[in-house]
């Protein structure tokens, strides 16, 4: 029976593959068995591994992709080692890093899996420095924590370990797999495995984990469908969470931070699970808090106890699945990045500044409201409705305390059909007035013309012939000189030719 049973798992990486299965064969620790998968590669991977003649290798190749479920699952049905350690078909290990995680391991029962720190490789396997800001930069270079410490990790930052550095007992009960992940298979095994067991990450590095070209730089190399699929699939691991609400004193070990919502000595785990959620940066938390929050309020005990330990009730949530934008909906619609400036008798500044995502309904009318409470008397108010380098905007009402205000005035190229033109990056509109009180509320009612070309060319015609006249003038006068004439007429072209480049 070999001490460790390594798993392999390949597919299409040919040109690294056998740097891959030899560093696995020169390891020091030499009591291993080598189970190689193959997911039906379409490249010359199957070639390349049956080159290879070492009586601890087993094969499992097979003609169609089947994914990472299968590439795991079955080799597990045949390892037989104490030990089981994941590989890929791109990487290459420390000749020294079995020996190292099996002497770990033998040490310290209480620990169910070790993973190792990382050095990062380029197509060649030299040496590859990331750059900051690189999404790999930090991720897996963790100091060792609690499990519970893990788990918290684990929820505010996701998978933090590196697959294929991993060596743990071969134990059935360490190992959650589920066919129906293809991203992100990794972090609902490890989160499992954290559920029930304490891990350690040695600090050494013994893996040379393998960025290829596309991977090289911030921008992740993930094709847009596998890009929907891993918000998906974070949403469907994350929900692994809420099974660790049943005790609360567990519970507030893991998660610190919902000490805020113990009330009295008392907490509902599964409202502060779902409000965490809330807190969130990704939207596939967000979606499982809400429904959470959903689920806790239609069952008519567990509303009860929402409102009787937090003041949590329909209205609340009703104002929380306004604020929590899972599904995107600021990307689906037009908006304008909209800010208004207040002075209050110092200028404008931003410290006085409101902005407001205003969406853009039927026709292009949109209506911004702001609010913010009295520093002073209002000397002036300055709106600016995006920051786009081509906009044309009619304000049909300004309300400044519920009263009308018709003294506003703009920083625009031209006034067409009462539609004010903007070829600039920061189109902005004054309005004057005198404003005492508590607080200030501005209104602004407008449409923004979704088709400015007719208009645009309408500008240009204008312009053309505003300039022709003055050209005839000129050369009847003959008080400017040829040139200047010129001069007027390039002006002309040159104004024609930035607005072809601004509507693309």
């Amino acid at each position: 029976m070999p001490k460790v049973s390594v798993i392999l798992s390949s597919y299409n990486h040919a040109k690294y593959l056998a740097a891959s299965i030899q560093s696995v064969l020169e390891q020091t620790f030499s009591d291993f068995e080598l189970l190689i998968f193959d997911d039906g590669s379409t490249d010359t991977s199957q070639e390349v591994i049956r080159s290879f003649d070492d009586p601890r290798i087993k094969l499992f190749l097979y003609e169609k992709n089947r994914g990472p479920y299968y590439a795991i699952q079955e080799p597990l049905e045949f390892s037989h080692g104490e030990y089981i350690a994941f590989h890929h078909s791109d990487d290459i290990w420390e000749r020294d890093k079995l020996s190292a995680q099996v002497e770990f391991m033998d040490a310290h029962k209480e620990y169910a899996a070790c993973f190792t720190q990382v050095k990062f490789i380029d197509e060649s396997g030299a040496p590859y420095d990331l750059p900051e800001g690189h999404p790999y930069k930090l991720v897996f270079k963790k100091k060792n924590r609690s499990r519970e410490e893990w788990l918290n990790n684990l929820f505010w930052n996701l998978n933090c370990f590196c697959n294929p550095s991993v060596l743990f007992r071969n134990e059935r009960e360490n190992l959650a797999l589920n066919a129906c992940l293809w991203q992100l298979p990794d972090f609902y095994m490890w989160l499992n495995l954290c559920k029930r067991r304490n891990v350690y990450v040695l600090e050494r590095e013994l893996i040379n984990f393998r960025l290829r070209r596309e991977n090289q730089n911030s921008v992740s190399s993930l094709s847009l469908e596998k890009s929907i699929r891993v918000s998906n699939e974070t949403y469907f691991t994350a929900r692994e969470f809420f099974s660790l609400t049943d005790d609360a004193q567990e519970f507030l070990k893991i998660f610190p931070e919902a000490k805020k919502y113990c009330v009295g000595g008392e907490i509902l785990p599964d409202f502060a699970l779902a409000k965490l959620c809330l807190e969130h940066h990704l939207p596939s938390y967000q979606k499982l808090g809400l429904e959470k929050l959903y689920a806790l309020l239609s069952n008519a005990e567990t509303a009860a106890t929402l409102k009787k330990l937090y003041g949590y009730d329909e209205k609340i949530f009703m104002r929380d699945t306004g604020a929590a934008d899972v599904f995107g909906i600021k990307f689906q619609v037009p908006l304008l990045h909209s800010c208004l400036y207040v002075d209050f008798g110092a200028g404008f500044s931003e410290e006085d500044s409101l902005r407001e995502l205003v969406q853009i309904g039927a026709g292009g009318a949109f209506f911004a409201k702001f609010t913010c409470p009295m520093k002073g008397s209002v000397r002036q108010l300055r709106f600016d409705p995006d920051d786009k380098n081509l906009m044309l905007i009619r304000l049909t009402k300004i309300l400044v305390n519920g009263v009308e205000v018709t003294n506003f005035s703009s920083n625009a190229q031209e006034i067409l059909d009462e539609y004010h033109l903007f070829l600039s990056t920061d189109p902005w509109f004054t309005i004057n007035c005198e404003i005492v009180g508590a607080e200030l509320s501005v209104e602004i009612f407008g449409v923004v013309e979704q088709n400015p070309l007719p208009k645009l060319e309408k500008f240009c015609t204008n312009a053309s012939q505003t300039i022709k006249a003055q050209a005839k003038q000129i050369d009847e006068l003959n008080s400017l000189s040829s040139e200047k004439v010129s001069g007027l007429m390039q002006t002309l072209n040159s104004l024609k030719e930035s607005i072809k480049k601004i509507l693309g």
